[in-house]
């Protein structure tokens, strides 16, 4: 572990705080519900568990078993907590924001490292260069931490546990930023690699490998740090892809025959969509529309996490979602057919996270032409 002790004496100021709002950024941010303002479930309580926080901020998601909190107007931070000064800020904008414990493992700190998840509106393109950004506050009297970073993965990160993530970040904030409840812009430019879909923040380091700044005039041993307003953005030049992603342009109908259609995601553990999924929702829609005659079943299927009762009618509740959203949008309900089968046919391993996003899918089956 790297650390030094802050003193009364010195202040090192090395980004300047952001007190009124920041210009809106004029290109599209492909960040949903950048601001945790929107809910899937209305705010309530204290956040023990991953699965509390996914279950609240909307299209949001803890990668491990460890919980982010939301902070509201309607959420009540336990006395315990707010005595050491949880919840003592405003909102960089609007009304909500996330926070993250980011140090402090060996400490005694329950859930010592937190990140944040979402599903971009759109993957990253290979070659294109992204402007990132996000309105960070410190915890006063914890620990300074410069290594909150920035991750992309291509599949949804699903950890049981409260483990650390260790990757290697695609941008770093290596500085620390002052103690002070006001909002600092921490942002960085990147050129993707690879066409990740999910962006993550956190710290992806040991508390050993971490370099942080001990609190001068408290006991607290642990790092943490408020989130609001998460933005990116591509910069020009725009790439245009040359491939696509659609599982239907190669697919010829036969009855009989099915085709996975991984891409249409859903809210954790409801049967709302997340914005991503209207593209491959588009795709499938078209695909009918070439086919007017065409009579399918949509499928529905889970990975086995939780009880495969409650997974099998997830799994047909899913499936009639998209049937419904076929329907709006002009489909015969008599061509449409829905069924779910939860976990029980697997096409990848349930121990592994890859392995459970895609267990995590939709099968469409051509019943007649």
């Amino acid at each position: 572990m790297k650390f030094i002790r802050s003193s009364v004496f010195l202040v090192s100021v090395i980004i300047f705080p952001f007190i009124t709002h920041a210009q809106k950024n004029q290109e599209e941010n492909l960040v949903p519900n950048p601001g945790f303002e929107e809910f899937s479930d209305k705010p309530k309580g204290w956040y023990y568990s991953g699965r509390d926080f996914a279950r609240v901020a909307m299209y949001w998601t803890s990668p491990t078993a460890a919980s982010p909190d939301l902070y509201t107007p309607e959420v009540e931070v336990p006395k315990s907590w707010s005595a050491v000064g949880f919840g003592d800020q405003r909102p960089y904008k609007g009304e909500a924001f996330a926070g993250i414990t980011v140090y402090g493992c060996g400490k005694g700190k329950p859930h010592c490292r937190e990140y944040v998840q979402v599903l971009l509106t759109e993957g990253l393109v290979p070659g294109q260069k992204y402007g990132f950004s996000c309105m960070l506050s410190h915890l006063p009297k914890s620990v300074s931490v410069k290594n909150l970073a920035l991750w992309f993965s291509d599949y949804d990160i699903d950890e049981g546990a409260h483990n650390t993530l260790y990757k290697d970040p695609v941008l770093t904030l290596n500085r620390y930023i002052p103690s002070d409840k006001k909002w600092y812009k921490w942002s960085g430019v990147f050129v993707a690699d690879k066409p990740s879909s999910y962006l993550l923040i956190g710290n992806f380091r040991s508390d050993h490998d971490s370099e942080v700044k001990l609190p001068s005039r408290s006991e607290l041993r642990f790092g943490y740090y408020y989130l609001d307003e998460v933005t990116l953005y591509k910069i020009p030049p725009i790439i245009v892809p040359t491939y696509t992603d659609s599982p239907l342009d190669d697919f010829v109908p036969k009855p009989g025959e099915i085709v996975t259609l991984s891409r249409i995601y859903f809210e954790h553990d409801r049967t709302d969509f997340m914005p991503r999924a209207l593209i491959q929702l588009d795709q499938l829609l078209n695909f009918l529309l070439k086919h007017p005659g065409m009579h399918i079943e949509v499928i529905g299927h889970t990975d086995n996490v939780g009880y495969a009762n409650y997974n099998q009618q997830l799994s047909v509740r899913r499936s009639a979602a998209v049937v419904n959203w076929l329907v709006r949008e002009g489909i015969e309900r008599e061509r449409l057919h829905s069924s779910g089968f939860g976990s029980d046919q697997p096409i990848s391993t349930n121990y592994t996270s890859k392995g459970r996003s895609l267990n995590r899918r939709v099968e469409i089956k051509v019943l007649s032409l």
